[in-house]
């Protein structure tokens, strides 16, 4: 489990301090994958950095297990690096080295024994799908094969946390959801405790447990992943989730219609229910679904649909009292 208890990082930038992130408390429940989300500049790659003291705090704790790891240094230090791996964003790989010395780096670094060294990078080039890449350099993969040397890395040493800095915003469509389904992959299997960075809301959909929203280095909202779409709280969060969501109509098509429309959301089970279907039966009105879809989010479904209803009024309040209820 990792704590962070009231957490300031500041910086000078012309002759005047700025904080990068200002008073954050935060608890990532052992075994999840916590996503961090914001724009840039919002301070997530620092408050992440924190966790492995890369990034001294300037005020504020950092728990580790329980235990307060804010002011190591030495042996001490080297030890919580060893257990919180780390992937990034531009893959950080030494160009002169091959796959297999890449991984090895993190081995050796550690004082592991030769032999030992072998075992271990063959099970992670099997885990991470490059078997067959052993002897290649970084110039001869695409980025999605050098962001999975990259996570051999981080997982040479069995670490218990992985940190994760924007590992797929350097990558296409396809390859980030390869890497994202090989890391939701690696935390069932293990059980390690993943922390991911991302100004993608796709991402943290896609494979993040719960979600920390960051704004102006304030965390401005917490929660479930599902709760955090199907009920955003803050302003910032929602224009977020609407920018994910893009279900903005044309002008023309607004001015067009009859009737009224509505933003429907549909959360759980119930988003598989033909509840349109069944208002649409029941009242004397015509349903038009204009915009919308429905997803799942952690195996839940979750619907958000813009919807025409045309209808005289007291029809078109029935229905929609309905739909409410449903």
């Amino acid at each position: 489990m990792i704590a962070l208890q009231n957490i300031s990082v500041s910086f000078f930038q012309k002759q005047q301090s700025v904080k990068a992130v200002n008073n954050v408390s935060l608890q990532i429940n052992k075994g999840e994958i916590f996503g961090i989300v914001g724009t840039s500049g919002a301070g997530k790659s620092t408050l992440l950095r924190t966790m492995n003291l890369l990034q001294p705090a300037a005020q504020g704790h950092i728990f580790i297990d329980g235990n307060d790891i804010t002011n190591y240094q030495g042996a001490q230090l080297r030890k919580i690096r060893v257990q919180a791996g780390m992937i990034f964003q531009h893959f950080n790989l030494i160009r002169t080295k091959t796959v297999y010395h890449n991984i090895a780096f993190a081995l050796k670094a550690a004082n592991t024994p030769q032999k030992a060294i072998d075992a271990r990078v063959t099970e992670l080039l099997a885990m991470v799908n490059l078997s067959d890449r052993k002897n290649a350099y970084p110039s001869q993969l695409s980025g999605g094969q050098k962001q999975r040397v990259g996570i051999a890395r981080a997982l040479a040493n069995n670490p218990k946390i992985l940190l994760c800095d924007e590992p797929t915003s350097a990558l296409d469509l396809e390859t980030t959801n390869s890497i994202l389904d090989l890391l939701k992959e690696i935390n069932q299997k293990t059980g390690i405790t993943m922390v991911l960075i991302t100004h993608e809301m796709a991402v943290i959909k896609k494979i993040c447990d719960r979600v920390a929203v960051m704004s102006k280095g304030v965390i401005v909202e917490t929660g479930d992943v599902m709760d955090i779409f199907a009920a955003p709280q803050h302003s910032f969060t929602k224009q977020l989730v609407a920018y994910s969501y893009d279900l903005e109509l044309p002008q023309r098509l607004c001015n067009d219609l009859d009737g009224q429309i509505f933003k429907l959301i549909y959360r759980g089970n119930e988003a598989e229910d033909p509840v349109l279907s069944d208002a649409a039966q029941l009242f004397n009105v015509k349903l038009n679904i204009l915009h919308g879809k429905i997803e799942y989010i952690g195996n839940q479904p979750l619907g958000i649909l813009l919807v025409n209803i045309v209808g005289n009024q007291a029809e078109i309040d029935n229905a929609v009292n309905y739909i409410r209820s449903r």
